[in-house]
Formats: structure tokens, sequence, C-alpha cells
């Protein structure tokens, strides 16, 4: 019973730190590049994983194909929709982001079917998935749909993000199965540094030194919504499996939205939780947990033997 209660704790404290993270990506672009604040947490958060990696005696493997994995989860699951979201937040509110960034599970049901065949997609599922996307729409707005918006480029930066959560996810979940935990996270932490590190300075080359609240928002996505954050992540699928700590989606958007209103004074209107809940409805929907209740059936006649 007490495991039951630590493992839902832990859930609970990586949603407040993955929600907070939009808090802290709104604060750091205030002054400087995507690029650049995702290039600084991805470095951080790697010499940190590596340091938890040497203390606990593992190491990264060393052949090319499990690098060829983590430099594809590095670049797909990390550097990417990390700038994306980043990017994204220049235009839209963090709780905004959240919420989109909230429809992975529905990328990942749609992916999972076209790319695996994993499961068969009913219409319930599809009803689902097309509700999920109904309540981004009401989220954004209809009034921010119009092409040339800076919102609506945002929020589609922000969607392609959780596509690429939605991939990276089913990819990672068979490239690195059988590996302890924390090895996948050093690595596709480690591989998305790699990546992205040199873009930054190619594009904007070493940055100014940031004021103290830029810097500690930085500092604070990398160790809290990065390094422990995967620790915290594999542990709990190493312990509940990857269905169940996937609950941990449904916990963000809310954490973001209280932390953007507090401290932010970003503005929740009725579109927006009205959009939130849609979206996890259609979550429920295209993951099987909302089902139409069945039937009983009537057990069949027996045949009466012919005389």
């Amino acid at each position: 019973m007490m495991s039951r209660y630590l493992y839902l704790a832990v859930l609970g404290v990586l949603g407040a730190m993955w929600g907070a993270s939009f808090l802290f990506i709104k604060v750091a672009v205030a002054e400087l590049p995507p690029e650049t604040v995702v290039a600084g947490r991805l470095i951080i958060a790697a010499l940190i994983l590596l340091a938890v990696l040497r203390w606990r005696r593992l190491r990264l493997p060393a052949s090319l194909r499990m690098w060829g994995h983590f430099l594809v989860v590095g670049i797909c699951g990390v550097a990417l929709p990390f700038v994306l979201i980043t990017w994204g937040e220049q235009t839209i509110p963090s709780g905004m982001a959240a919420i989109l960034n909230a429809t992975t599970p529905l990328f990942a049901t749609l992916i999972g079917y076209v790319w695996m065949r994993e499961d068969r997609l009913s219409g319930l599922r599809l009803l689902g998935i097309a509700l999920g996307f109904v309540g981004v729409v009401v989220a954004v707005g209809v009034q921010n749909m119009h092409l040339g918006g800076a919102s609506l480029r945002g929020a589609l930066a922000v969607l392609v993000a959780a596509a690429c959560y939605g991939f990276s996810g089913l990819y990672g979940r068979r490239a690195f199965r059988g590996l302890p935990a924390l090895v996948p996270a050093t690595g596709q932490i480690c591989a998305g540094a790699l990546v992205i590190t040199p873009i930054a300075l190619a594009r904007h080359g070493l940055p100014a030194v940031p004021s103290f609240y830029v810097a500690g928002a930085v500092l604070a996505l990398a160790l809290l919504g990065t390094a422990i954050a995967y620790i915290l992540l594999y542990w709990l699928m190493e312990r509940l499996g990857a269905t169940r700590t996937s609950m941990v989606t449904y916990l963000l958007p809310p954490f973001a939205l209280l932390y953007g209103g507090l401290l932010l004074g970003e503005q929740v209107g009725v579109g927006t939780i009205a959009g939130l809940l849609l979206v996890f409805a259609g979550i429920l929907l295209a993951n099987g947990a909302l089902r139409w209740p069945q039937r009983q059936r009537q057990p069949a006649t027996p045949a009466l033997p012919r005389r």
C-alpha cells in the first residue's frame, strides 16, 4: 500500500515539475533565442545525468547501433520538440502550450496505428482523436486561427512537438527495451545536446550574460524539467509501465495554467478550460479508457436435436 502512495506522489511531483517547465521556458525566451535556451538546458542536464550514471556505476553503450537510436530519439524526442515549444511560447501563453502538448497521446495513437498497426482504430477511438483536436481549436480560439497570425504559428509549432513526442515514445519503447532506465534517459539527452549546441552557436553565437531570473529559469529547466524529470519518468515506467505513467499527461496543463495565472498573470478563459476538457475526453476515448456500456447478451438457446 505504501508503494502505491509513493508512486502516486512521484507522479504528482513529475507533473508539477513538467508543468513548471512551460513557466521557465516563458521566462527564459524573453531574453534568449529558443535554440540557446534548449542548448543550455540540455548541456547542463546531460552533465547531471552523466554524473548520476557514473554514481550508479552504469555506462552508456558503445555500439554505433544504440547510438543511432539515441540520435533518433535525441532529435525527434528531445532537441526538436524542445526548440518548437520554446519557439512557440514566444507568441502563446505557457498554459496554452501545455494544453497543446497534452495532445501527445492522440498523436501516439495515430502513429501507432499507421506505423506499427498496434491497435485497431474503432469508431469510438476515431471520435476521441477528432474530439481532442476540436478541443485544440476551442482552446486556441477560432479568432486566432487565421494563417498569418503569430499565435497560430506558435500553436502549430507546439502541436508538431507533440507529434514528435508521440513518435519518439513509440520508437524508444522498442529501441531501448531491456536497458536500465537511466541509460536511455542519459543517452537521448546527450545526443540532443550534441545536435542542438552547434546549431545554437552557428545561429546566435555565445549569448550575453542573461539576467538572474533568466539564468535561474534555464537552470531550473535543466535540473527539474529535464534531469530529475527524466530520472523520475523512467523510474516510474520501470515500476508502473508506460501506460500508467502516461497519466502524467493529465497533470501538466492544470499545473501550467496555475503557474502561468499566478506568476505570469496569464488569463485563463472559459474557452481555454473547455478546450482542455475536450482534449482530455478525447485522450480517454482514443486510449480506450472510455467505452460505450456493453449490453449483456442473452445466452444462446441450445439447438434441439432433430427427430
